[in-house]
């Protein structure tokens, strides 16, 4: 990925912002209550946040690291259940996007965002089924003894 890349320059944006205004992204309860904080305006400045925009920016503030050097899958692949994934995939929006967001606050640090962005940028029930496949192809490659 490019620093061309939105996620990149989403992230860069975010790294770049206050403790105070950081802080108030991490808190909200549900996608939708970004648009009551001023952190997300900032962080996509003279703009009104698509709603791609609001669900990136539910989960970016959990991303410490830009590049975790893992693809998504392998590291759900080594440490969450498979019930666990089918949840996330069969959840209703906003619970999907809620349990996808505990699932990379427990994922760190091995996750970073360039592995998320893409997930959370065009979730959807396509995306969802993506989760899974991509879980259970890396759970199979665990399975025959490859490394994650």
């Amino acid at each position: 990925m490019t620093t061309e890349s939105p996620y990149f320059t989403m992230y860069e944006r975010f790294k770049r912002m206050p403790p105070g205004v950081q802080a108030p992204l991490r808190r909200v309860a549900e996608p939708e209550d970004l648009r009551d904080t001023p952190g997300l305006y900032r962080l996509f400045p003279g703009a009104s946040p698509t709603e791609q925009q609001v669900r990136a920016a539910f989960i970016l503030p959990w991303c410490r690291e830009l590049s975790g050097g893992k693809k998504l899958g392998a590291v759900c692949a080594k440490g969450i259940a498979e019930a666990r994934i089918i949840q996330i995939a069969r959840a209703l929006p906003p619970a999907d996007l809620i349990a996808l967001r505990r699932l990379v606050i427990q994922l760190q640090p091995a996750l970073g965002w360039l592995e998320v962005a893409p997930f959370a940028w065009d979730w959807s029930q396509d995306v969802k089924r993506k989760l899974v496949e991509v879980y259970f192809i890396a759970l199979h490659k665990l399975d025959k003894g490859a490394t994650a």
